[in-house]
């Protein structure tokens, strides 16, 4: 057995544990080691923005944890997560959305000191370099290049000035209020390439000498030395290995890796631990527990005398041609991320701000399961809009089977579940369609491919939601950080119970910061990387 030595350990290299690389390591008297337990990044694909319809359920470059049964047709499923360098910040949607004042000022007001919208704003406006240039929203000397979707198209102009009929109102900013807005989505890439944050941050650091990574790296647990973090026991290669931490062990493995991390090291509930034949270190509750994440439905529709990506994607040679002038121009449907329009609206109008979520594409495929073969574009032109509760509330549940690697973990979804959640996606489908039946975007619409006439009411909303509807994959909440002694982890993400050992990833959020995860990530693990740093 090989034992390594560091002062930093960070475990995952995705939108955190990159970013974590990065800023720690610019002090060079420290030396960092990150380990990944997918493999390297430098494939063409990941630098194609829409490569994620090749690589996000792909087992060579993501892996997948399976779900109990729920629902009333007890549906099963597979939730996918990047499983490469860069994490799923090279397998997503590229997705730009940061969420607004409340989601983030939430976390202070809930015993959490220091993390509010003001430190939020000021870190994505030190991570972005925002392509329309700097202001006081937006950063534009940063490390993570954000642009707006481009070219413009008729079909997504079409739609974005229909989102009126729901309230929303257009904007060129998509992050520049929390208003009922409608506009051109934001993409994590530059001059039409994908920007991970591997390439933002982790491969700019490891050109440094204090800084090294082992791909394939699977960690099984951390080590300790009574209840002090000394480091990490790995596999690589097939044989077993250690990295010792002077400092640290930071984990940054993601919502539905990290808990079972911890829960591998000792650190969970005591009844899942011991089925899982694991010893018990500390006593940590809600470990795996308080999984949020959001369950949705998507709307299709076929058009007629409008323009749509479906013409340039639905045969080989149609598909080869758009990929020529792609690799010649950087420019059309692939080089956008997954989304061309964004919608946030309201579906309660009571809500005191957008309860929900759109995203759409002119383009549509032959179910509306976007996984796997589902991802196959459809023969006549059309467009589609996935709609989400933007905050749910239903809370499930993350564990792991085993006391290795291996064994793997089970999430437990609970869907709709709360009230709330149930009430919001009951009319997301019937608000949505509003849009395509009153919009300016009707007079285009030949007929509705997706759900059709299996969603008529808030029952049968509510049950096609769960039985052919989608997640956001946007996991958060299952090392929640807190005040009391049942949280995960403290305001300084401090793992409770133990020293030297720090989780800090999307599982640490309290609540869901209106949307995508991607960037809110990366602006928790800047500030994170400050705190890490004063205290050592």
């Amino acid at each position: 057995m090989t034992v390594y030595g560091a002062d930093y350990v960070i475990v995952g290299s995705g939108a955190a544990g990159s970013v974590l690389a990065y800023r720690l390591s610019e002090n060079p008297h420290v030396r960092v080691v990150v380990l990944e337990s997918g493999g390297n990044d430098r494939a063409p694909v990941h630098r194609i923005p829409k490569g994620f319809f090749f690589t996000m359920h792909n087992d060579k470059y993501s892996k997948y944890f399976p779900t109990k049964p729920f629902g009333p047709h007890n549906t099963t499923e597979q939730w996918w997560r990047g499983h490469i360098v860069g994490g799923s910040t090279t397998t997503n949607g590229l997705v730009w959305n940061r969420g607004w004042k409340q989601d983030y000022d939430s976390l202070e007001a809930a015993g959490n000191p220091g993390w509010n919208w003001q430190g939020f704003l000021k870190a994505f406006r030190e991570i972005e370099d925002f392509e329309p240039g700097a202001n006081e929203l937006h950063g534009g000397s940063g490390r993570e290049r954000v642009q707006v979707a481009k070219p413009r198209d008729e079909t997504t102009d079409l739609f974005i000035d229909s989102t009126s009929v729901v309230g929303a109102h257009r904007v060129d900013d998509i992050n520049g209020s929390d208003d009922p807005r409608a506009g051109y989505g934001q993409y994590a890439t530059r001059r039409g390439i994908r920007v991970s944050a591997a390439d933002a941050y982790l491969h700019p650091a490891l050109k440094r000498p204090n800084v090294r990574m082992l791909t394939h790296a699977t960690v099984n647990n951390v080590t300790f030395s009574g209840k002090r973090a000394t480091g990490v026991a790995f596999e690589h290669r097939g044989e077993r290995h250690e990295v010792r931490a002077k400092l640290e062990v930071i984990v940054a493995g993601g919502t539905l890796d990290s808990p079972l991390l911890l829960e591998r090291s000792g650190i969970g509930r005591g009844d899942v631990l011991a089925a899982a034949g694991v010893q018990q270190l500390v006593e940590s509750p809600n470990v795996g527990e308080r999984l949020q994440e959001h369950r949705g439905a998507t709307l299709m529709y076929q058009i007629k005398d409008l323009p749509s990506f479906n013409t340039q994607l639905s045969s080989p040679p149609r598909y080869l041609a758009t990929g020529a002038k792609y690799l010649a121009t950087r420019t059309g449907v692939i080089s956008q991320g997954s989304a061309s329009g964004m919608v946030f609206f309201k579906v309660d109008p009571a809500s005191d701000r957008p309860d929900a979520i759109g995203y759409f594409n002119p383009i549509s495929t032959k179910t509306s399961q976007l996984a796997g073969s589902g991802l196959a574009v459809a023969d006549e032109p059309g467009v589609m809009l996935g709609l989400y509760p933007l905050r749910p509330t239903s809370r499930g549940s993350i564990h792991i089977t085993g006391p290795n690697a291996e064994d793997g973990g089970i999430v437990n979804p609970q869907f709709l579940t709360s009230d709330y959640d149930r009430k919001i996606v009951s009319q997301l489908v019937l608000k949505g369609r509003e849009i395509f039946e009153r919009g300016a975007i009707s007079n285009y619409i030949v007929h509705e491919t997706a759900p059709g006439t299996e969603v008529t009411d808030e029952e049968s909303a509510l049950r096609n939601s769960l039985e052919a509807g989608t997640n956001g994959y946007h996991p958060l909440s299952t090392c929640a950080m807190g005040p009391n002694d049942d949280d995960v982890v403290d305001a300084d993400l401090r793992v409770r119970g133990v020293d030297a050992l720090r989780v800090v990833d999307a599982s640490v959020f309290v609540d869901q910061p209106s949307g995508n995860t991607s960037a809110p990530v990366q602006a928790l693990a800047w500030q994170a990387a400050e705190r890490i740093a004063a205290a050592h």
